[in-house]
């Protein structure tokens, strides 16, 4: 029976990729150029360098400064510094963090799940320049959605903490570190990762072809429900009203399916990330609730003057960096693999 469903739907997605043909080659284009213009940017760098500090152990001469933080909040020292570099950094990187510490044996899975689902968050590049400055025209905005994130993702770090007794959960011995792991290995890892990443964004692409779609059939606007799949349409909000900013927080909070699926191809099977999904809910409507207090406080002072702004689009359009990177990143595999022969 099993077997029978699965053939059925892939000869559904068959017929209906078939049938919308267009509409999916114009919706992989946009993830395309949302993974140059966006993903690999403003993410890379992150990347390479969250796997390097956990790697190499760089990290541990701050542990000394982040006790008390750290005690304050119930968890380790070493876990404070991945809380603070994810939520600057984007969404994969706390995942990335805590899978490789998994892997080291420096976190149990059970401290990953949880610690997973605080230490996640767009970062401010998102948050400042793509909805904030150009959807509302506002900076001060992206900034107020921003903190609101952070500030729920403390409040869920020192109640799931003592929830979940994260700082009781026993921890194994920290693997010596990879003393021989180079900026090149950091490079390639995380040029392996972010393929994956955009991998996962333009197949989910086709998602929001079906979404389009059944939204249109049943006159539903899916302007709130396209960034349940791919976060990335909040910059697509038109017209931006700003009593959709609630919203759009708690929306930017969640990060979309298709972000949880990127961080499931990351950490793979170093732990659970279905229980860090369902931890992170919660958080998501607490920021939301937490802009709007935020809002009602500072509006008078840091708003547009106009009530509904038109909203804009992002496309940026250069290209030519991430096609350098993604050249470099083919030609240092490929030096490895002659070194190797």
């Amino acid at each position: 029976m099993k077997k029978l469903l699965g053939a059925l739907a892939a000869i559904t997605a068959v017929v209906f990729v078939i049938a919308y043909i267009s509409d999916i080659t114009s919706a992989v284009l946009t993830a395309v150029e949302r993974c140059l213009n966006v993903i690999i940017p403003s993410l890379f760098i992150m990347m390479v360098l969250s796997r390097y500090i956990v790697s190499k152990g760089l990290f541990e001469p701050l542990e000394k400064l982040m006790k008390l933080p750290s005690k304050l909040l119930g968890f380790s020292p070493r876990l404070m510094t991945v809380f603070i570099l994810s939520n600057i950094g984007g969404y994969p990187i706390g995942a990335t963090m805590l899978s490789q510490m998994c892997k080291n044996g420096e976190i149990t899975p059970k401290q990953a799940e949880v610690c997973a689902s605080y230490c996640f968050c767009s970062g401010p590049a998102f948050l400042v320049g793509a909805v904030g400055l150009c959807v509302y025209q506002s900076k001060s905005l992206g900034f107020m959605m921003f903190l609101s994130c952070v500030i729920a993702n403390l409040a869920a770090c020192i109640i799931y903490n003592r929830v979940f007794s994260i700082s009781k959960t026993s921890i194994h011995e920290s693997k010596s570190t990879q003393s021989a792991y180079t900026l090149t290995d950091a490079i390639t890892d995380s040029g392996k990762a972010m393929f994956s990443m955009c991998a996962v964004i333009i197949s989910f692409s086709a998602v929001t072809v079906v979404l389009q779609k059944a939204c249109t059939a049943f006159s539903i606007d899916p302007m709130l429900l396209a960034p349940l799949f791919e976060i990335t349409n909040v910059t697509s909000f038109s017209p931006a009203k700003l009593s959709l900013l609630p919203c759009c927080t708690s929306l930017v909070s969640f990060g979309g399916l298709c972000v949880w699926l990127q961080n499931a191809s990351l950490v793979k099977k170093s732990f659970s990330i279905l229980k860090t999904l369902l931890l992170r809910i919660p958080i998501s409507v607490l920021s939301g609730i937490i802009f709007k207090a935020i809002y009602s406080t500072f509006s008078d002072r840091y708003m547009p003057s106009g009530a509904e702004l038109g909203g804009l689009v992002v496309n940026i359009d250069n290209f030519a960096p991430s096609i350098c990177l993604i050249i470099m990143i083919f030609m240092i595999l490929n030096k490895k693999r002659l070194a190797f022969q």
